[in-house]
């Protein structure tokens, strides 16, 4: 049981530190001039953007989730 635990923790620690990595990116990608004109326009686009970059990783996140709890039941 404990090894599961392990696989599913160290799944989900890659698929966010892939996550983490490239929001590191975003301060480069920040447009001062957009974003003074109009900061919450500007901010919600650029989180919708990072949402879209990233709709894989969090579906793979939700998908390791589901085959845990699953493999956790059985073990059950």
């Amino acid at each position: 049981m404990a090894q599961l635990v392990h696989s599913y923790l160290d799944k989900i620690d890659d698929l966010q530190q892939q996550i983490i990595d490239d929001s590191e990116l975003i301060l480069d990608a920040i447009n001062m001039d957009e974003l003074l004109q109009n900061p919450e326009g500007y901010l919600v686009g650029l989180g919708e953007a990072f949402l879209n970059e990233h709709l894989d990783e969090i579906k793979q996140g939700a998908k390791e989730g589901e085959q845990f709890a699953l493999n956790i039941l059985e073990k059950s």
